[in-house]
């Protein structure tokens, strides 16, 4: 018997301004950023338990890097109960394909199972709740576009919610790059 798909899918508001130079300025490819979780006086701060993800991934060949230099960052340490298991936020340089999307739904998994613990069931980390940040960038002609999305769900849900989001037809046009110069609704074709 399947289960329904449960979850939230919104816009994440994030700009160039929220982003590393080095993912700005990344070549268009499947390269994904894991981004930091917070800075603190202009040091990238990532929680402890992602600083062996990157290796981790990249041994299950997905094309992944951290987002921040290593001499601009740190790992926090962070115990106790939380509502969310895991929050990753992701950068990538082109329009979600289906692979990059298997590969975020990989990096998530292994995020949530690193945050559980390796003792942890999987069916566990499977019903885990998370939330998934996602920055694409765009790049379109002169301009370079960036759209977030935040999926929150149980992890089993996440590639379904991914996937939803991708296909969602408000997505289909590139915004324009000022939010300020957005318009009403075009009607007219």
């Amino acid at each position: 018997m399947a289960q329904e798909v449960t979850g939230a899918v919104t816009r994440w508001d994030i700009s160039a301004a929220d982003l590393p130079e080095r993912v700005l300025t990344a070549p268009t490819g499947g390269r994904m950023f894991l981004l930091p979780d917070s800075r603190v006086d202009g040091v990238a701060v990532y929680r402890d338990d992602v600083a062996g993800l990157i290796k981790t991934l990249r041994h299950r060949d997905v094309d992944i890097d951290f987002a921040c230099a290593r001499e601009d960052r740190r790992y926090l340490s962070e115990y106790g109960a939380i509502e969310v298991v895991a929050t990753i936020s992701i950068a990538v340089a082109t329009t979600l394909t289906t692979d990059l999307i298997k590969s975020i739904v990989l990096t998530v998994w292994q995020r949530a199972r690193s945050s559980l613990g390796h003792n942890c069931p999987i069916e566990e980390v499977d019903e885990a709740p998370v939330t998934v940040k996602i920055a694409e960038i765009v790049r379109a002609e002169n301009e370079t576009v960036i759209r977030g999305v935040e999926i929150t769900g149980r992890l089993t849900d996440i590639d379904n919610l991914i996937q939803r989001a991708v296909t969602d037809s408000a997505r289909a046009e590139l915004p324009p790059a000022d939010p300020d110069d957005a318009a009403p609704e075009d009607t007219t074709g």
